[in-house]
């Protein structure tokens, strides 16, 4: 089974809007595809019987489906009188999955009400009601951090959640109604940002599954768990970010830069090249080998030029039948052609010839040194194939020959959003960004 609409690792286009709300202290309407939730956080100045006196918060959550979010019309649970029993267990379970994100110590003998209510059904309500919910507990506690009425940030780490199954043998993320109602493995997968496993729920509604396919699936699920924690952050930046400084990008790729710029764009930062801040030329002699290495090299010559953070990135291409070449020689792999891309990808066929193991991962490693003169590296990786010829108009280097796993485009014939979603610079730079909204 192949989707039309998406590859089988790729989760559906997902949007959030928040403070969409007036009185609520963290509000966010999420989209996953065709599946609508309102997802709101209320703090109240009491805790449940159980816990007063003990110098502790409580989080709890309710959940339901509105009566036009399914094709046919739902009754309101306060119609027929009683909550509806899959209503109550997914409340149970987002309220389980909240308390992992928090430590209610710190909170004051308060509580926090989460509530999630579905516009619209199309598969997934529970995963994207974790997800949104996340984000709106994120805001409330924010506003009142930022009131002086909490001290200390009690948000230990993020939450996500997501499905993922199997329909006629093939392994699917993020399921929808349809593929849903046909699954022959269903599972609902809750993660922290660590990827340490809350929860998770699942059956086979036909054959028993092993446990080989269970940490297939999980592993499959990964890049869509790192895109919604990338969401989150991105969510709730404009009310936790704090004022930074210029950072000094150590490139004048133009490429490089526009994807750099698009990727931390949503960031308060003025991001300048080397030569927006130098007077004169700066050439650096990558002659280190690693990345690591030479993405070292780029900083510390251009933090001798400059008092602002600057930060650099070294990306190589590594075929595994070639012994990792060409490596941290990428940029210059047909020697007598230097940073001539057409001819790295020339050499770099004729090398492979007709191997069969095509296998290659591209890597960026950013280092990058703060005002204060400290380092710090991050790293991302994408694993794929090389192509046996080029296709694709975007992006520049090896993209056109390099097809990411679980995909059948290079990423030359990706857009750039598609690109950045899994891109190497992509997951290298999204930890950078989690790393200055920190800061």
């Amino acid at each position: 089974m192949m989707r039309n609409d998406r590859q089988n690792d790729e989760m559906r286009p997902t949007s959030v809007l928040v403070d969409t709300l007036e009185h609520p202290d963290g509000s966010v309407l999420i989209q996953c595809g065709k599946t609508k939730v309102l997802c709101t956080a209320m703090i109240e100045n009491k805790v449940p019987f159980f816990l007063k006196g003990k110098k502790t918060g409580w989080l709890a959550s309710e959940y339901a489906m509105l009566p036009a979010s399914t094709a046919t019309r739902k009754v309101r649970d306060a119609a027929r009188g009683k909550i509806d029993g899959r209503s109550q267990e997914i409340q149970r379970l987002i309220g389980r999955s909240l308390r992992q994100a928090i430590d209610l110590t710190k909170i004051g003998e308060r509580t926090i009400w989460i509530d999630c209510d579905v516009i619209s059904a199309d598969g997934g309500t529970r995963t994207t009601s974790i997800n949104g919910a996340y984000i709106a507990l994120k805001l409330a506690i924010d506003k009142y951090m930022k009131n002086g009425l909490i001290k200390e940030d009690p948000i230990k780490n993020q939450i996500a959640a997501l499905s993922v199954g199997m329909v006629g043998g093939t392994k699917l993320v993020d399921l929808s109604y349809r593929e849903d109602s046909r699954a022959d493995v269903d599972l609902n997968l809750v993660f922290n940002d660590r990827f340490e496993i809350i929860e998770i729920q699942g059956t086979s509604e036909g054959n028993p599954f092993t446990v080989e396919q269970l940490n297939d699936l999980i592993k499959l699920a990964k890049p869509s768990f790192e895109e919604i924690f990338a969401l989150q952050r991105r969510a709730t930046a404009k009310h936790s970010k704090k004022e930074l400084t210029t950072l000094v990008l150590s490139t004048d790729n133009s490429h490089k830069v526009k994807e750099i710029k698009d990727l931390l764009g949503d960031l308060n930062i003025d991001i300048k090249t080397k030569s927006d801040v130098l007077d004169a030329p700066l050439d650096v002699e990558e002659t280190a080998d690693t990345l690591e290495g030479n993405a070292t090299l780029k900083t510390k010559a251009l933090r001798d030029k400059t008092d602002e953070a600057v930060f650099a990135d070294d990306t190589g291409l590594f075929v595994n039948s070639l012994g990792g070449e060409p490596g941290v020689h990428s940029a210059r792999y047909a020697e007598a052609y230097d940073h001539d891309d057409a001819m790295n990808r020339k050499k770099l066929l004729e090398r492979l010839g007709d191997a069969t193991d095509r296998s290659a991962y591209f890597k960026t490693v950013i280092s990058y040194i703060d005002k204060h003169g400290k380092e710090h590296l991050f790293e991302g990786i994408c694993e794929g194939d090389i192509a046996t010829e080029a296709h694709g108009e975007h992006g520049f280097g090896y993209d056109s020959l390099f097809i990411p796993k679980g995909m059948d485009k290079t990423f030359a014939e990706l857009t750039e959003s598609e690109k950045n979603a899994i891109s190497h610079r992509g997951r290298a730079l999204e930890k950078f960004k989690a790393f200055l909204m920190e800061q």
